[in-house]
């Protein structure tokens, strides 16, 4: 008698939880927004397992490999929310990675569960309950979609002592937990869908209205409720919202994020922490063609990931600022063009009056203004043809950035990796700036492609009708450096001295003067000791102390050797005629690089 009570009490509970059951999905189907029907999933299971007391529902994050929280009853919320199981960790982690449901029957088998939980879950574990407790008794089951993607977990728990689960619990919330995940499935799509149609709306009144940079970081930033910058492949922000947001990247964080990016090739999305951890950031590249050109940074709490939605809306906008991004980089360039086309007419054009009086409509004159051309040529013999447009434009953008920090205005045209610069100044230190600026772009093609370059400055100039001259002289420094075997150099045409009177003269005529004066000292020294000897002397003006200095020898020793430099040249001294001809025979033999003299390389 008492077993047939007990069965019929076992089958009245059934038949109630089954009851319970059907109420509970009826309930979740009839609900459509997301949030909503993970909140009522929850209660509805505690409702269908008898004796349950708190429960918590973890959500997946597949970017991060971690379950959150994303509702919960009998924890505090705003505490248990900031927990991310790793899977494997803890009941729910276990769960997950098991792929299977899973019962805690004592409170022996609850600790043991929870026994691998980091130090920093059990601290948001514990801080979440009044106080530290482990449940009783848990039950731990896996969300399915239909396509057999675990979404997340459910796990029930009690935690009063007078009850606990059993086998047939764990069936049931397990069915339970299947009926369910189709309504979580439809509230998805639902979601998605409505979400979906918000973000498209949002963003098309942005790009229909024409809207600029600012206008497209301020819609996705308040669609994604969080921080958002775009910067360029430069490090340079172009836009940021909030604006007047107190937030500031570390540019060491930056540097890193795009040395990730442009060195180390990483095309995709990636996380990044700061502020001991507390805050993520989410890096995107913005590239046309799998060509990088900036770079959007979503800035946030840790805890407040990136939902499914929310990579949506950024997919998004990507296209909207690879456009900005893309317009506005053709707008800079076909501003710029204009100008290249009549600073190229000035400098070749065999009548550059015409050119010269339009040019001067886009620079700036007076009787304080000067005008300089710089040259850079790079060595391009070894880029690839499939890479030449792609580095030409990235150059050029490298270019035009440089250029939109300096003060004064300045034109550039470029024809096969050869730019061709007209600067612009008034003060005295923009000289200076020229220079850096120079140097900068020498060292980007450096280090970005390794290829070498040469840099020449042609002597300034107070009118633009002596831009010619300036261009020919910075050319000239270019010849000089090649012929002199010295890239990655940037000279100035005033620093080549007597060098320049060199450059466009005969070279066999320049050979026989040398040989003249020089020829005897050549023939009897081989070493090139006095003629090394002979040309320090003479490049620091004759005196017998700094020239000793400057070649780490003793006085006597430079006395011996220009005494028998004059018995070889059967002179008793110097005249101030002899010493000008010697003096250039020698600076001519270090500019052809004659081969018993070319390894001093005195410059």
């Amino acid at each position: 008698m008492l077993n047939r009570t007990k069965v019929r009490r076992c089958f009245m509970k059934t038949d109630r939880q089954l009851t319970s059951l059907m109420a509970s999905i009826r309930v979740l189907s009839s609900t459509r927004e997301l949030p909503d029907v993970l909140r009522q999933l929850l209660q509805e299971a505690l409702h269908v397992i008898d004796g349950s007391t708190a429960g918590v529902l973890f959500l997946y994050d597949e970017q991060q490999d971690v379950l959150y929280a994303e509702s919960a009853i009998g924890f505090n919320m705003e505490t248990l929310g900031k927990v991310r199981l790793k899977p494997g960790e803890g009941m729910s982690g276990k769960t997950f990675q098991q792929k299977r449901g899973n019962i805690y029957s004592h409170l022996h088998d609850t600790k043991t569960g929870m026994a691998n939980l980091s130090t920093q879950n059990a601290m948001y574990y514990e801080q979440s309950l009044p106080e530290l407790a482990y449940p009783v008794s848990a039950l731990s089951v896996p969300l399915y979609l239909s396509d057999g993607t675990c979404i997340g977990v459910l796990t029930v728990d009690i935690f009063e002592r007078k009850h606990t689960f059993e086998p047939n619990d764990l069936d049931l919330l397990e069915t339970f937990a299947r009926q369910a995940s189709i309504a979580v499935e439809n509230a998805r799509l639902y979601s998605q869908n409505k979400r979906t149609q918000e973000i498209h709306q949002a963003l098309s009144r942005v790009s229909l209205s024409y809207g600029g940079l600012n206008d497209i970081t301020g819609a996705l930033a308040h669609l994604l409720s969080k921080h958002v910058v775009v910067v360029n492949e430069f490090a340079e922000e172009l836009s940021s919202y909030p604006e007047q947001s107190t937030f500031t990247l570390p540019s060491s964080l930056l540097e890193n994020m795009l040395t990730s990016l442009y060195i180390e090739k990483h095309q995709g999305v990636q996380t990044w922490t700061m502020d001991l951890d507390q805050t993520a950031l989410y890096t995107f590249p913005i590239q046309i063609d799998a060509e990088p050109i900036g770079l959007l940074i979503i800035i946030g709490s840790k805890e407040a990931m990136l939902s499914p939605l929310d990579q949506v809306a950024i997919e998004q906008a990507l296209p909207i600022f690879v456009m900005e991004l893309h317009q506005r980089g053709k707008q800079d360039v076909d501003d710029l063009m204009y100008t290249a086309r009549l600073l190229e007419m000035v400098i070749h054009s065999s009548e550059p009056e015409a050119p010269t009086q339009e040019l001067l409509m886009h620079i700036p004159t007076g009787s304080h203004q000067r005008y300089v051309i710089g040259k850079l040529q790079l060595d391009h013999s070894g880029v690839p043809v499939p890479m030449y447009n792609r580095m030409k434009q990235q150059l050029m953008r490298k270019v035009y950035y440089e250029q939109s920090k300096l003060s004064d205005v300045t034109i550039v045209y470029e024809r096969h990796f050869d730019l061709t610069f007209l600067f612009t100044f008034s003060s005295a230190t923009m000289p200076l700036t020229i220079r850096a600026f120079l140097n900068e772009l020498l060292s980007y093609t450096q280090s970005k492609w390794n290829l070498s370059g040469y840099v020449g400055l042609g002597r300034h100039v107070s009118k633009p009708t002596a831009l010619k001259e300036s261009y020919m002289e910075a050319v000239r420094v270019i010849h000089y450096l090649q012929r002199k075997q010295r890239p990655n150099e940037l000279v100035d045409f005033d620093s080549l001295g007597p060098y320049r009177l060199f450059l466009n003269m005969n070279e066999e005529e320049l050979i026989d003067y040398v040989f003249d004066k020089l020829g005897i000292l050549m023939t009897h020294d081989p070493s090139s000791e006095l003629l090394n000897t002979l040309f320090v002397y003479m490049e620091q003006g004759q005196r017998l102390k700094e020239t000793a200095l400057a070649l780490y020898v003793h006085v006597n020793t430079v006395k011996y050797r220009l005494k028998k430099i004059y018995e070889l040249l059967g002179i008793k001294g110097f005249t101030v005629e002899e010493a000008f001809n010697i003096h250039l025979a020698l600076k001519i033999a270090n500019y052809l690089e004659i081969s018993s003299f070319s390894h001093n390389r005195q410059k």
